[in-house]
Formats: C-alpha cells, structure tokens, sequence
C-alpha cells in the first residue's frame, strides 16, 4: 500500500520559525524543491537578519562531505551577527559511515546554541533512514520533508502567481494545469509565465493550457489510456507516437509509467466492482488530488477488470522483455500499449 504524506503546511511552518526562532539543525528534502528553498531563505533571514557575510555564513557544497571543514565551520564564533548559519547542499549522507560517520554525529550532538546547521538535499535524494547518520540527524534536529501542496493550496498558489502577472486563472483551468504540467512548483512557474503570455485576454482558460503547456509524460499516458477506454485505439497509437518522437522519453521510462497506470487502473476497477470505496483507491495508488481521483474512477470504468488485470502481467513481461532480451524496445512497447488497446483479457 502506497503509504500516504500530509503535505506540509508551509505557512505553519513560517509561523513556527517566525515565532520561535531557528532551531540548531535542519534535514530538508523531499522532490518540492520550491518550497525547500523558500524556507531555507526564511531561516537564512532569520539567522542573519542584516544579511550574509564570509563569517556568519557558511555554504558547503556535496556530495562529498570534509567532516572536518564541517566541524570548522559550526565551531566559527559569530561576527558582527548574533548567529552563525551553515548549510550543506547536497551531500550525500547515505555514504558517510563508520568513524567519518561517527566523528560528524559528534560535531552535530554539540551544535552552539548561536548556530544552526541546515542538510539541503537535492530533490531527488532520499536520506536512507536505516543508517545511523541519518537517524541521528533525525534526532539531533527537524527532519523536514517538502512534497507537493494540496490541491487547494496549490490552486491558490497558482492563481497568485498569474495575478502577479496580470491574469486570473479559474478552478478547472487551474487543475488541468496541474494535470498536464505536475504538481511541482518550480515545475508549474515557467508554464505559468509561457501561458499568462499566450493567453489574449485577462483570463486564462482551459484552451490556454492546453495550447501553451508543457505536458509531462504521465498526463500524456493519461490521455493515451482515456482513449483505449473510450474504444480509440487510433487516437492511443497517435499519443504513443508522440510520446516516443520525444528523445527525452526512452521507452523503458515510458513503460514504467504506462505501467504504473495500469496498476492505478486494476485498483480503481477492483475498487469500484467489490465497493471498496475511494480510500482504498487513494491509499493505494497514492493520489492525493481529488479531481485526478475521479479522472482515474471514470477511466477505469471504460475497462473490465480481466482486461487491468491482463494489462498489468503485460507491461511487467515487456519490462523482463527489455531489460533482458536485448530485444527492440520501440517494437516492445508498440506491441503492449497495441494489445492493451485491443482490450485482451
């Protein structure tokens, strides 16, 4: 079972920090690299409120980690500041162990009550909770980890952004942004500027979107699986074209997301046909947006579950199939998302 994330409330957090000031030490991850940002600036702000300066800031850079040059800089007494602040970019804690391990789990244990220390993983890093480093890191300071916002929260976050721009957005024009471009601010922005300039008027509408924005593989499978429901195998071959003309899409990574899909699709099926309600479907499947939820209840009624079932063993063949075959992978994938489309049982 997909185990299921509250996102973080950022302006609780905010809140917290503004009240209480910078704690000694900080793990932030998580793939919501905006949000990471936006709050190791707060913190920066709060550590040095007058601006940074080559002694009450330190910036070091990973993956690799000198434990000493770390010990060196939490140990640096503050100047012309009340508080020193130092923060590690993308090391790779996962690799530190034994007595490196050790002697950094030291230096963080006596951390001045002047400094504070901020581990700033990249967003596609995931510390190894298992490893002692990492749980004493966990101990030791805040383990916070930054994922997508709510679908309220994000929608008016995106409706902010094209106000600042000049524009308004409505709801439903709002979301199938987030369904073709993701739920990842960073992401969202530079659509977000594309399509406030595209769009003629001072409203932005779903047409907007569509025209201007940028569509993530996973929306694109979407539609390509919207359309075997509908009975559209035509339409499931143009998008899988599309799909595969674009060289930043090998088919291996293609397939994973067809895949993944399909496992979405036995779930919302099987959920629906023994009355196992939506829950089972959002904990499952790990969706968190309501509207995506019943995007994904209405697709799988186009489907029998003999045909998800098959759908699944399928994908999980072709994946053996490329990875240990050697065979053409272009012609592997043709030939599942075909006989999916075919609706074989």
């Amino acid at each position: 079972m997909a185990k299921k994330e509250e996102p973080v409330n950022f302006g609780a957090l905010t809140a917290e920090l503004r009240k209480n000031g910078p704690e000694r030490l900080y793990l932030l991850w998580g793939p919501e690299d905006y949000l990471r940002e936006r709050f190791t600036d707060a913190v920066k702000a709060a550590c040095l409120p007058g601006g940074e300066d080559d002694f009450s800031y330190r910036l070091i850079n990973g993956p690799e980690l000198d434990v000493l040059e770390v010990k060196e800089a939490v140990d640096s007494v503050p100047f012309m500041s009340e508080r020193t602040l130092v923060v590690l970019r993308g090391a790779d804690i996962n690799r530190i162990k034994d007595q490196a391990a050790d002697t950094l789990i030291g230096v963080l244990s006596d951390i001045p009550d002047y400094c504070t220390v901020i581990f700033a993983q990249d967003s596609a890093y995931e510390p190894d909770g298992r490893l002692k480093l990492v749980k004493n890191i966990k101990k030791l300071g805040r383990e916070i980890k930054f994922t997508a916002q709510g679908e309220d929260a994000l929608i008016s976050w995106i409706q902010k952004r094209f106000a600042a721009l000049g524009k308004s957005i409505d709801y439903l024009a709002a979301r199938q942004l987030i369904f073709v471009s993701g739920t990842l601010m960073n992401r969202l922005i530079p659509e977000i500027d594309k399509i406030a300039a595209y769009a003629a008027g001072a409203s932005v509408s779903k047409s907007d979107v569509e025209a201007v924005a940028h569509h993530i593989p996973e929306a694109r499978v979407f539609d390509m699986t919207d359309c075997i429901a509908a009975k559209n195998p035509n339409g499931a071959a143009r998008i899988l074209a599309e799909l595969m003309g674009d060289k930043d899409n090998p088919p291996i990574m293609l397939l994973a997301a067809i895949g993944r899909q399909m496992r979405n699709l036995y779930t919302a099926k099987l959920a629906a046909d023994e009355k196992l309600g939506r829950k089972f479907v959002e904990d499952n499947c790990g969706i968190k947006f309501p509207f995506l939820l019943d995007k994904l209840m209405k697709t799988a009624g186009g489907f029998t579950l003999a045909q998800t079932r098959r759908a699944v063993e399928l994908c999980c063949d072709a994946d053996y199939a490329m990875k240990s075959t050697g065979g053409d992978s272009e012609a592997i994938l043709k030939d599942v998302v075909m006989r999916i489309a075919s609706g074989e049982c």
